[in-house]
């Protein structure tokens, strides 16, 4: 049993599973399971086959949401990325597991962020730990803030690719969608 185990493990830790873009027409913008996930304790070879997978897709910029303690399943993830994709490509935004983004760090942090990568014509992956509900709400908040959509053409957009937005229930997230269209608005 547990040999079966290890391989759904190991089938389930390939980079490709959970990685794609906010939307089906998003170039710039893409949502990701972490490194070795779902393993608990992670080694670096995993992070390397998750680093080369990525740079293999086109991107250039790491978005990791982690927080100190899933990051603890590492050998320094935050310095191995600024290591293979440059220490201004790397943003570390910390969101507890099932919880929304503050507004602050959204709108200060992460939309520029996804934002300079698109100015800059790089490809820009974000990732939590399942890829799912941080990274879904975070995807779902660039494509109101900068593609236009109505927060339930974003939601459903990002759900489309695997994603829940609404994964934490928290009943904020619409005028949180909300603020960060205005904000962007005002930005431009």
């Amino acid at each position: 049993m547990n040999n079966v185990l290890m391989k759904l493990a190991e089938w389930m830790s390939k980079p490709e599973r959970g990685f794609g873009p906010a939307s089906a027409q998003e170039a710039y913008v893409f949502g990701a399971r972490r490194p070795g996930f779902p393993f608990v304790s992670v080694s670096s070879r995993l992070v390397h086959t998750w680093t080369s997978f990525m740079q293999s897709q086109g991107i250039a910029r790491v978005l990791c949401l982690l927080p100190s303690r899933q990051l603890a399943a590492y050998d320094d993830l935050l310095g191995t990325y600024r290591q293979v994709f440059g220490e201004n490509n790397v943003l570390w935004a910390p969101i507890a597991d099932f919880h929304l983004a503050e507004e602050a760090q959204l709108i200060d942090q992460i939309l520029p962020f996804l934002l300079e990568g698109e100015q800059k014509q790089e490809k820009t992956v974000v990732h939590c730990s399942g890829g799912v509900g941080r990274t879904g709400h975070i995807l779902a908040a660039w494509l109101v803030s900068s593609r236009g959509m109505s927060n339930e053409e974003a939601i459903a957009a990002v759900k489309r690719q695997g994603r829940n937005a609404r994964e934490s229930r928290d009943k904020g997230l619409d005028a949180l969608l909300d603020r960060c269209r205005e904000a962007m608005a005002l930005a431009k």
